[in-house]
Parts: structure tokens; C-alpha cells; sequence
């Protein structure tokens, strides 16, 4: 019976490590499964960028709704910030969705865009849109609803 009870934890532990597939700013992992059945709204900034601030409520709003995620990026060519940096900025905005710590570029194959804001609508992890305009958010709820039922 001993025997039994150490394989069954010996399991348990080895199912709770599961690999992440990538990372968030914050030191939280992720795998593509929790995600797989969401639309997913990639929204990639800078915080020089007027436009990408006056999106980040609408992000924000839209991340709440159900079979939606949003996760931003802060991209600039020059200058690579730390996560601790990017969370400042995220509290500093007010952003209440998750921030990449990974590269988009190595866990969906995009190339980062030339400007910003762009955003990226991914559905079964697979980009299905590119944007590189500003977004509102009946912009988000249009494109929400026209790829909820995509597959």
C-alpha cells in the first residue's frame, strides 16, 4: 500500500510540472492548452507611443469578456526593458492584462512589427489577422465576434 501512495504523489508532482510554453512579465508561465479555445488579441507597444496608451483600456475592458485573452508586449527597437521595467509601465498605464516576458517572435513565428501599436489576433495558435492600426473597442468586440466561432 506504501508503495502505491509514493507512485500516486510521484505522479501527481510530475503532472504539476508540466513544461511551460512561455512566460509573462510577472514570473507566471503559460501553456498554449489553457488558451486553445480563446481568441487571443496580441498587442504589441511601447510607452512612447500615444496610440498604444489610449488602447489599453480598451484592451483591458475586452480581456474581461469569456473565450478572450489579452496579452501585450512592449517592443522597442532600440531598447530592451527588463520585466521589472515592463511591469512599472504596466502599473504606471494601468494595464490589468498579462505582459510577454518571452518574444512573441519565438513562440508564435511572427516577425515584430516595424511600428506600433500592432496587434495580432491569434485563434488555435495560429495568427489569423494582423492589424497595425489603432484599435477602439468596438474595433475589439467586431473582431472578437467575427472570429469567436472561427476555426
Amino acid at each position: 500500500m506504501k508503495l502505491f501512495g509514493t507512485l500516486f504523489l510521484s505522479m501527481f508532482v510530475l503532472a504539476s510540472c508540466q513544461k511551460q510554453d512561455f512566460f509573462y512579465s510577472d514570473g507566471r508561465g503559460e501553456r498554449f492548452s489553457n488558451l486553445s479555445d480563446q481568441v487571443l488579441f496580441i498587442n504589441i507597444w511601447a510607452d512612447w507611443c500615444p496610440p498604444c496608451i489610449k488602447e489599453f483600456p480598451y484592451f483591458n475592458q475586452i480581456n474581461e469578456k469569456q473565450d478572450v485573452s489579452v496579452i501585450g508586449y512592449h517592443f522597442d527597437q532600440f531598447d530592451s526593458l527588463s520585466d521589472s521595467e515592463v511591469n512599472k509601465l504596466i502599473d504606471k498605464f494601468g494595464v490589468t492584462f498579462p505582459n510577454l516576458s518571452d518574444d512573441p517572435r519565438d513562440i508564435w513565428g511572427i516577425d515584430l512589427p516595424e511600428n506600433v501599436p500592432t496587434t495580432y489576433i491569434i485563434k488555435n495558435n495560429k495568427v489569423i489577422e494582423t492589424i497595425t492600426t489603432p484599435l477602439t473597442l468596438e474595433d475589439l468586440e467586431n473582431k472578437l465576434a467575427s472570429y469567436s466561432t472561427f476555426d
